[in-house]
C-alpha cells in the first residue's frame, strides 16, 4: 500500500507539474547521449574504421574528462550562471554529432575521436550533475515523487538509445538526437523564462574574494 502510494504521488507529480514536462526531454536526453556513445559511436566510429583495440583508449579519454569536469562545472557554475554551462554542453553535443554526420573517420585521423571524446565527456559532465542539481531547485521540497522521475526519464532515454540504434540506419538515428536536444534545451530554456517571470529578477553569480555572492537584478 505505501509502494502503490508512493508511484501514485510519483506520476500524480509528473502530470501536474508543468515543469516536469518540460524538463522531460532533456532529463531523457542524459540518457540518450550515454547510450549513443556506448554503442553507436563506438560501433561506427571506432570498431569499424579503426579497430576495436582503440575503444579502451578512447574512452578511457572520454571518462577522464567527464570525472574532472563534473567537478570543474560546478565551481564555474557557481560564477556565470547555470545557463552559459548548459548552453555549452548543448553547443559540445551539437556540433560532435554534426561534424560526425559529414565526417568519415580513418585510421590517419584517429586523433579526432579524442577530440570528440574530450568533447562529449565536458557535455556529459554537465548533464549528469547539473541537470541532477537543477530538480533541486525547481521542485524545492518535492524531492521524493521528483528524482525517481529523473531517473525513469534518464533509463528511459537509455533504452531509446540502444532500441533505435539497433533498428535505423546511423545518419537517421543521428539527426533524430540533434532534434531530440534541440526540443530538450527549449524545454530547459523555458522553465529558466518562466523562474525569471516568477521571481522578477536574474541571479548573477560572482566571485568575491573567494567566496561566492548572488546580486539580484530586477526587472
Amino acid at each position: 500500500a505505501v509502494v502503490s502510494t508512493q508511484s501514485t504521488g510519483t506520476f500524480s507529480h509528473f502530470a501536474k507539474n508543468k515543469y516536469q514536462m518540460l524538463i522531460m526531454p532533456l532529463t531523457i536526453w542524459s540518457g540518450l547521449e550515454q547510450g549513443w556513445l556506448g554503442a553507436s559511436f563506438t560501433a561506427a566510429y571506432i570498431t569499424c574504421p579503426i579497430g576495436v583495440h582503440n575503444i579502451g583508449y578512447i574512452i578511457i579519454v572520454y571518462a577522464s574528462t567527464d570525472a574532472i569536469c563534473s567537478f570543474l562545472f560546478g565551481w564555474i557554475l557557481k560564477r556565470i550562471g547555470r545557463i552559459p554551462v548548459f548552453t555549452m554542453a548543448a553547443i559540445f553535443n551539437m556540433g560532435v554529432m554534426l561534424v560526425l554526420l559529414h565526417w568519415t573517420p580513418t585510421v590517419a585521423h584517429k586523433g579526432y575521436l579524442y577530440l570528440f571524446a574530450v568533447l562529449w565527456g565536458m557535455g556529459d559532465a554537465v548533464w549528469q550533475t547539473q541537470i541532477n542539481a537543477f530538480y533541486g531547485v525547481i521542485f524545492p521540497g518535492q524531492e521524493e515523487p521528483a528524482f525517481p522521475i529523473y531517473r525513469l526519464w534518464e533509463s528511459l532515454g537509455f533504452l531509446a538509445a540502444y532500441l533505435i540504434g539497433n533498428n535505423t540506419e546511423l545518419s537517421l538515428f543521428m539527426w533524430i538526437l540533434v532534434a531530440w536536444l534541440a526540443v530538450s534545451f527549449v524545454g530547459y530554456l523555458v522553465i529558466e523564462l518562466l523562474e525569471y517571470r516568477r521571481t522578477g529578477h536574474f541571479s548573477i553569480y560572482l566571485c568575491n574574494g573567494g567566496k561566492t555572492v548572488t546580486v539580484e537584478q530586477d526587472q
